[in-house]
């Protein structure tokens, strides 16, 4: 996990203020065939991994696409590097990582704890009702 944590401690809204709290997730073992109906039915995009309780990877509604089999398992096409938010996040940096980074939605973890998801069009939604 590479965890980015907000660089000013003012009153600007915080990643805490948007994100979705309620995540769907998967576990590794998880067939591309069951991640894409959990998806479908959730109508979301991205869907963390856990393994016991803990984040170990991520994939996107594009993984699931290009993946050559619907029984293959998450763990054999899931991206083990996730880039993670703290709720503490400025809405101002999360932006500037999905600009740099080009990720569709990043996890945001307490601790070791997942507490939700942030898209990036859930930052371009309050960017555009603050300007």
């Amino acid at each position: 996990m590479v965890a980015a944590s907000s660089a000013r401690p003012d009153a600007t809204l915080t990643v805490a203020h948007i994100m979705v709290k309620s995540v769907v997730t998967a576990a590794p073992g998880t067939s591309v065939g069951q991640a894409r109906r959990l998806l479908e039915k959730a109508r979301v995009r991205h869907l963390p991994v856990l393994e016991g309780g803990l984040l170990v990877g991520i994939v996107s509604d594009r993984d699931l696409r290009s993946a050559r089999d619907e029984a293959v398992p998450l763990r054999e096409i899931m991206a083990r590097t996730v880039f993670v938010l703290s709720p503490d996040t400025s809405i101002r940096r999360a932006a500037r990582l999905f600009r740099e980074r080009r990720f569709g939605a990043m996890p945001v973890l307490e601790g070791r704890e997942l507490v939700g998801i942030v898209s990036v069009v859930d930052v371009l939604r309050i960017l555009g009702e603050q300007a």
